[in-house]
């Protein structure tokens, strides 16, 4: 309902230009400027990112600098809400995205993280996060659908996929509240000893 309503508002900002609607549609706005930096990387780099870093030691470096930044931002309470965030907040947060198409970096965790190092409330850091899977999903499941549209089994493929579209969107939105509630706890660093743990582990046996 509360996206339905977002959608309203964009539209009625571009139909009226009213200032009660603007925050909105600047909302949506930033979620295509944060969006762009993972769709660049992933259209000219996605290959050479996957040959490059998909080995056990990425992961393991990977699960290092997520507990580093979780260190960083386990204390922090930022203050931005939607209509309060600029283009470069966006920008930061797309970034972190992009960086999560190495292997072993949770998209999830980098946006959230990001968001909150750039001083959005756990909210908005939570809100900004899901809208920007959308679009990414969705252009994974466009890029999907081309790979199996000369499948000869495509009619048998395409509800499967779909199924696990909007399974991935919902279990997505519910981890981030997970998330965002043991952030609220402070109970972040926890997280982070877990991802030195890990990192060091495969660092060593793997």
């Amino acid at each position: 309902m509360q996206e339905y309503y977002n959608l309203c508002s964009q539209v009625q900002f571009i139909l009226t230009r009213k200032e009660e609607y603007k925050s909105d549609f600047m909302f949506s706005l930033y979620i295509i400027i944060g969006t762009m930096p993972a769709v660049i990387v992933a259209l000219f780099f996605k290959d050479q990112i996957e040959e490059i870093f998909s080995s056990v030691h990425t992961v393991s470096i990977a699960l290092l600098v997520t507990g580093v930044a979780l260190c960083l931002i386990r204390n922090l309470r930022g203050r931005k809400q939607d209509g309060d965030l600029k283009a470069k907040d966006a920008v930061i947060v797309g970034l972190a995205q992009a960086v999560a198409l190495i292997p072993g970096i949770s998209r999830s965790g980098a946006t959230v993280i990001s968001s909150i190092a750039v001083g959005m409330k756990q909210e908005t850091a939570l809100r900004f996060s899901f809208m920007l899977y959308i679009p990414i999903s969705l252009g994974g499941l466009v890029m999907g659908a081309s790979d199996i549209a000369g499948d000869p089994n495509r009619a048998q493929l395409a509800i499967p996929y779909l199924i696990a579209f909007i399974t991935t969107l919902i279990v997505t939105y519910f981890s981030m509240r997970w998330f965002m509630g043991i952030m609220a706890k402070g109970n972040l660093k926890y997280f982070s000893y877990y991802c030195f743990l890990a990192g060091i582990l495969l660092l060593i046996f793997m």
